[in-house]
């Protein structure tokens, strides 16, 4: 396939084929192995050409390795979760294969209190969340667009709190990067509806420095939604962000809506929308 300009307006992304299979890992179903091999591609009408997706989702082969532990003791924090997800990923712009994290954490619990605690390569705790399960992610979630990764090395906390859920995490800033830069830092915190809910809402806060805004700092706040209808076969999902890149204002806003065929239910459809906007300032 022929290489094609890589200047957005250029290209619609195309994810062309996942291919996925489960297996259990371990007697008694308390672990899971997850494979993939995703093609994705994208094509541009100015040289009428297909060729390979430059960001993410990216074409690669992978595992995911999820092990989950029964209730641990009372007053103590437990392991009771821990996830590998590992890609070999092809990197069309310098044409080479990587090894990539996606998911890489181990997550401690209190059981009376519900306090966990996570450690390692996590989802942040900011916008739209996947709820958490063996999957490749095809369609990206704002943050994604916006600032070029939604996971992130660090620490995160997560409890209850009259009825809401609440998370915050502590993270480098560096998103796939095993190595920190000196400097970068990244805060994000979420409250909302738990997940386990038909209608589920929150509000989330982004604060710190990361390489994708070119800035010494950067903000956001977002709000999202999700609602399950005639669950698990219909959901519709929303979220609004807006912010700013040290004083470059910014604002985007996602779409989406996820069916799984009822009389087929190994097989779903996945439709979203999302645009992210950064305003130009005069110099």
């Amino acid at each position: 396939m022929r290489r094609i300009p890589s200047a957005p307006t250029q290209l619609i992304p195309l994810i062309l084929l996942i291919l996925s299979s489960y297996s259990p890992a371990v007697a008694g179903g308390r672990s899971l192995i997850y494979r993939e091999v995703n093609l994705a591609g994208i094509y541009s009408h100015r040289s009428a050409s297909l060729d390979f997706h430059p960001m993410a989702p990216h074409s690669a082969a992978g595992f995911e390795l999820l092990w989950k532990n029964s209730a641990g003791t009372p007053g103590r924090l437990n392991p009771d979760a821990a996830d590998l997800h590992l890609q070999f990923v092809y990197d069309p712009v310098d044409d080479r294969v990587e090894t990539r994290f996606q998911d890489a954490w181990v997550r401690f619990t209190e059981p009376t209190s519900g306090l966990q605690v996570r450690l390692g390569h996590f989802n942040l705790p900011f916008g739209l969340n996947p709820v958490a399960e063996p999957r490749g992610e095809v369609l990206q979630p704002l943050a994604a667009l916006d600032l070029g990764f939604k996971k992130d090395w660090g620490l995160a906390l997560q409890g209850q709190w009259h009825g809401f859920a609440c998370e915050t995490a502590a993270t480098f800033g560096t998103a796939d990067e095993l190595r920190r830069r000196r400097g970068r830092y990244l805060w994000s915190g979420r409250i909302g509806i738990p997940t386990y809910r038909d209608v589920q809402y929150g509000i989330s806060l982004l604060y710190g420095t990361t390489s994708a805004t070119g800035q010494p700092t950067s903000w956001r706040l977002a709000t999202d939604l999700v609602y399950m209808y005639h669950e698990p076969f219909t959901t519709f999902k929303g979220e609004v962000a807006f912010g700013a890149d040290g004083h470059t204002p910014v604002q985007g806003l996602l779409a989406g809506l996820t069916q799984i065929l009822p009389a087929y239910p190994l097989w779903g459809i996945e439709t979203q929308f999302r645009a992210w906007r950064r305003e130009l300032q005069p110099e």
